[in-house]
C-alpha cells in the first residue's frame, strides 16, 4: 500500500501541471472594449505597412557567380 501512495505523488505532480497549463494558456479577453479595439487599430496599422525591399541578387547573377566559382550556392 506504501508503494501505491508513492506512486500516486508522480501521477497528482502531472495531473496539477496539466492543469496549470491548461489554466495559464487560456485565452485572454480584453478588460474592456475600448482596449480590443486599441489592440485592432495597432493591427491594422502594421498590416498596412508596407513590407521592406528584399536585398537579394537577380537570378543571373547566381549563375555568373556559380560558374566563377565553379559550385552551386
Amino acid at each position: 500500500m506504501e508503494t501505491l501512495g508513492w506512486l500516486l505523488i508522480p501521477l497528482a505532480a502531472t495531473l496539477l501541471g496539466i492543469l496549470w497549463m491548461v489554466w495559464r494558456s487560456r485565452e485572454r479577453k480584453p478588460v474592456d472594449a475600448e482596449q480590443g479595439m486599441e489592440g485592432m487599430a495597432r493591427f491594422r496599422e502594421a498590416m498596412e505597412k508596407p513590407l521592406p525591399p528584399l536585398n537579394r541578387r537577380p537570378a543571373d547573377e547566381d549563375d555568373a557567380a556559380a560558374d566563377e566559382y565553379g559550385d552551386r550556392r
